[in-house]
């Protein structure tokens, strides 16, 4: 957001904090525990939300540079995405034309010479754009056309920061559509210009959805995070617009009513606000003072799942303790959502897991959590 509409937010809050409440949807809504324990329904979920739905693949700045890459295999199809030398980027299924070993030895980093990738398992290399260039032992493979061994490419769109990739190769989507208009919240966040601290994998043993529903509310603040989250934010308060399949939510700063003695043209907005982000199906972008974060869960099995969090900054760290206060900061919020969130879920999970029929309740203060679950009821 630019600075009139986090003045314009900024508003909302203030508004709800003296009026004591939140954002409310329509009505409560209810949903069958079988949406979180049936293996039949996770299989519905991963094709339809995870194979032939267009994912996030994060911000542009996670790609800064012609020849760098990113890899992941989470949906179940291996993707590549990789900037080539004109800044353009590329996606492929990442798997050698010759047996079909990955191209990438991490999960990111520079192509050789920043222009080749090249396959660990036997020496193939292809170019940038997918294009196979070298074979070893070329006369062992006589009569093979190497014009037609090129990588598998896949639609890749990069748009107001987003990158965005299609899994299915037989599939296309249009970004804007995906976007739904959320570009607009994220438009100053920094999205294209930030550095990327580092990423942490979290391996829960759960359902995704129990992982993404912990994001969508602020309702939890006070009883869960009463030492962390709930001495720094609103409980129970927030906004929320929503955008497509997307939505936005902005919470409130405990002192946030310090800006009504203060003259409004020179309200520090981002000091007392801060925003989730939701990316349909699977990713939360955390905007604060002075840097975002990323959440991006993916299913492994029914009651199995992944979190990768990423932290973003407006530049690289210059010096040693900068850089060790930012990764200090970066694992107390991971720790919180694994020692404060994820356990509870976890206990969740295994009450839902009973056997027992039973209804779970979505409250009116839950407008994300609806959302969510109203949008994946509607693609499976």
């Amino acid at each position: 957001m630019n600075h009139a509409d986090l003045v314009t937010e900024t508003h909302l809050l203030l508004d709800l904090v003296a009026q004591q409440t939140t954002a409310m949807a329509d009505n409560v809504m209810t949903i069958d525990v079988a949406e979180y324990t049936d293996a039949a329904r996770f299989e519905t979920e991963r094709t339809a939300l995870f194979r032939n739905y267009p994912q996030f693949v994060g911000p542009s700045c996670l790609l800064p540079r012609g020849g760098d890459y990113f890899a992941f295999d989470d949906t179940g199809i291996p993707i590549l995405v990789v900037r080539n030398q004109e800044g353009v980027l590329k996606a492929f299924v990442n798997a050698c034309s010759h047996r079909g070993a990955p191209l990438n030895e991490s999960a990111c980093g520079q192509a050789r010479r920043g222009r080749m990738l090249t396959c660990p398992y036997h020496g193939w290399s292809y170019d940038l754009d997918g294009r196979l260039l070298g074979i070893p032992s070329q006369d062992a493979f006589a009569g093979v056309d190497r014009e037609t061994l090129g990588l598998r490419e896949l639609q890749v769109e990069e748009k107001h920061g987003f990158i965005f990739v299609m899994p299915n190769p037989e599939l296309r989507f249009d970004i804007d559509e995906v976007l739904g208009g959320i570009e607009s919240r994220l438009a100053e966040a920094g999205l294209s210009d930030h550095h990327h601290l580092g990423t942490k994998k979290v391996d829960t043993a759960f359902n995704w959805k129990l992982n993404m529903d912990t994001f969508q509310e602020f309702y939890h603040f006070e009883s869960l995070h009463p030492e962390t989250i709930g001495q720094m934010a609103y409980s129970n308060l927030g906004t929320f617009h929503q955008y497509g399949r997307n939505h936005a939510m902005g919470s409130a700063t405990l002192n946030i009513s310090e800006l009504n003695a203060i003259p409004e043209a020179q309200w520090e907005p981002r000091k007392y606000t801060s925003f989730v982000n939701y990316i349909f199906p699977n990713t939360v972008i955390f905007v604060v003072e002075d840097h975002f974060q990323t959440w991006r869960v993916y299913p492994v099995s029914h009651d199995q799942s992944v979190v990768y969090h990423s932290m973003y900054l407006p530049q690289a760290p210059t010096r040693d303790a900068e850089l060790v206060e930012r990764e200090q900061y970066f694992q107390l919020i991971n720790d919180v959502a694994v020692t404060e969130d994820y356990t509870l879920v976890d206990k969740i999970h295994r009450g839902l897991n009973s056997g027992l029929p039973r209804q779970v309740i979505i409250g009116r203060n839950e407008p994300g959590v609806q959302n969510m679950h109203r949008q994946i009821a509607s693609l499976t």
